[in-house]
């Protein structure tokens, strides 16, 4: 009789999950991706959707086609529950599912429910679907005919400059709105010396206010109370600030892992994406999403091969940031300021995001070549707009604090 396939079930279908997929065999793994939504979303690009310079079609693929290409099988539905010594997930349909290996790529979540009154009136960016509330709401308000437009950003690390870049492209030739921007840490962009600065000045035309090293005490329908007592009024309360451990994994004591992924409490538990705590701590460990999903599916297999695991090796890859139509390269010696840079993070996410679902029938292709000329149609626009403000050759270097 010939020996069962060894059941992988993967939680979470984003970059980690998903790549793990890729790398496990349909021919020697039974592998079941198991998501809550029906879609696979570009988060790193959301912010985009306030100035239109992306549609939410654009930043979506389907998870169950994905999936099915890699002759694996896709569940929408929420874990609710693990249980470690019999091997089995429990589904928040009440379906219980055993596995041989269980692979947790589900992030982190975010902190709205540890502040008063954020989780009822702010308004986060965990999804094309919040993002698109955020602009309809920043839209709306933009239209009221009032004396004041008030509007909070909590958070001004890499999401909430990007948040606020976007903002400012989208009505910065009519600026209506008093923008305060909320965050605990004292300046901008901390690890870059000069950056700070050079962020304030980028936007110092605008009725903008800056309440840094200062934190949010509570959320209100039209204001924000901070740690040292301040008030601020607001009609629109945008949340980027802060992440924590998801509460499943918590609740099953999984969530600290070897540097080979696998889990220090269950030799068929591993943890990929940023919701893997490490032996030694990982700087923006999101961006590493793909290399440890392809780690996990490697030791797997050594695993089930009976041979010496591969541990994890972050390599030094500088991240793009944009702030409206000036483009960031962060490396960890330095900082880059240019234009240029958007184009190249626009290339990034073409190349990655297209890659991740190739065209196969004419309705797709006619999708990327849509894609394609709307992302030609902005990196003109900004051409012109950086040409015409004079930016567009401007370049400036911000060395490591």
């Amino acid at each position: 009789m010939p020996q069962s396939q060894p059941k992988i079930i993967i939680v979470g279908g984003n970059f980690a999950g998903l790549n793990a997929a890729k790398h496990l065999s349909a021919r020697h793994f039974s592998v079941t991706v198991i998501d809550k939504q029906a879609d696979f979303e570009w988060l790193p690009h959301i912010h985009e959707l306030i100035s239109r310079h992306k549609k939410a079609e654009q930043l979506r693929h389907n998870r169950q086609q994905l999936v099915k290409r890699m002759g694996h099988s896709f569940i929408q539905n929420s874990v609710i529950a693990i249980d470690k010594t019999l091997q089995t997930i429990q589904l928040a349909t009440g379906e219980i599912l055993h596995y041989d290996h269980l692979v947790l790529a589900i992030g982190n979540s975010n902190i709205l429910s540890k502040v008063e009154g954020a989780s009822q009136y702010a308004f986060s960016f965990d999804s094309i679907n919040d993002a698109e509330n955020a602009a309809f709401q920043l839209q709306r308000l933009d239209s009221l005919s009032l004396a004041s437009r008030p509007i909070v950003l909590v958070g001004a690390s890499i999401e909430g400059l990007e948040v606020l870049g976007e903002i400012i492209r989208r009505y910065q030739r009519q600026w209506r709105f008093k923008l305060y921007v909320v965050d605990a840490a004292p300046v901008l962009m901390a690890n870059y010396q000069g950056l700070d600065a050079y962020l304030k000045q980028k936007c110092a035309h605008l009725d903008i206010e800056w309440h840094l090293g200062q934190s949010v005490k509570q959320v209100n329908k039209d204001s924000v109370e901070l740690s040292n007592g301040d008030i601020l009024p607001s009609r629109v309360t945008l949340w980027c600030a802060g992440a924590m451990p998801s509460a499943l994994l918590v609740a099953a004591g999984l969530t600290a892992a070897h540097d080979t992924l696998q889990s220090i409490v269950d030799t068929h538990i591993w943890l990929a994406g940023d919701c893997a705590e490490l032996p030694t701590a990982i700087a923006k460990q999101a961006y590493h999403a793909l290399p440890m999903g392809k780690l996990v599916a490697q030791n797997i297999k050594r695993y089930q091969q009976n041979r010496r695991l591969s541990t994890f090796n972050a390599l030094p890859i500088p991240s793009l940031m944009s702030f409206g139509e000036m483009g960031f390269l962060l490396a960890k010696s330095h900082a880059l300021a240019s234009p240029s840079f958007i184009a190249a993070k626009e290339g990034v996410f073409q190349a990655n995001f297209n890659l991740i679902k190739l065209p196969s029938h004419s309705q797709e292709w006619l999708g990327l070549k849509s894609s394609l000329q709307q992302s030609g149609l902005n990196m003109a626009k900004l051409a012109k707009n950086t040409w015409h403000n004079g930016s567009l050759l401007e370049a400036h270097y911000f060395p490591a604090t």
